[in-house]
């Protein structure tokens, strides 16, 4: 009997979160930031993780899925963000030290993406198109600031010298594609 590749994916401790708003079936959750957009403040110690933490440090493990069994919301938050962080990755490709990533994920965080509902959002399937314009433009806020807050939290992990060339074992994963997807 072999193991079934599907059961070793690692899935969200968020993905029971109550009593949060949910958008296309995604739930905005708080996050530790100072950057400014809707999502909750983090009520936990600066110790604790919160979604960004945990997509970061399930990235390497999770990226080399081909396939991903959804079991509930957090683990729509760390699909889309694996799939970030690999973008991020590719990105950070062209950069040569840590300031130069700052400006280029900066970029990549504001720049205009997809969301779900619209033709070419990569992961339609794991997520509810939109109620209404108000709910899109809600999801686009809060992923606008899970994206730039991802991007400054990457930054220390690709280059923990500032002044050094990225960190081969991060920049290996810039290759992968989460379940053949890319943002």
């Amino acid at each position: 009997k072999g193991v079934n590749p599907r059961k070793m994916a690692r899935h969200s401790q968020f993905n029971s979160v109550e009593g949060v708003k949910l958008m296309c079936g995604c739930p905005a959750l708080p996050l530790k930031t100072s950057v400014k957009g809707p999502a909750p403040p983090f009520a936990g110690a600066d110790t604790d993780f919160d979604i960004i933490d945990e997509a970061i440090d399930v990235f390497r493990a999770n990226v080399f899925f081909r396939n991903y069994d959804l079991q509930g919301g957090g683990d729509r938050l760390i699909i889309y963000l694996t799939l970030y962080i690999t973008q991020c990755l590719q990105t950070l490709e062209k950069v040569a030290n840590a300031k130069d990533a700052e400006k280029a994920l900066q970029t990549l965080a504001w720049a205009n993406f997809k969301v779900p509902g619209e033709a070419d959002f990569p992961v339609n399937a794991f997520f509810g198109k939109p109620a209404n314009p108000s709910e899109a433009d809600a999801f686009r806020a809060y992923f606008k600031q899970l994206r730039e807050e991802c991007g400054r939290r990457l930054i220390p992990k690709v280059f923990p010298d500032p002044a050094a060339k990225p960190n081969k074992m991060w920049m290996a994963f810039a290759k992968r594609k989460f379940m053949n997807k890319a943002l």
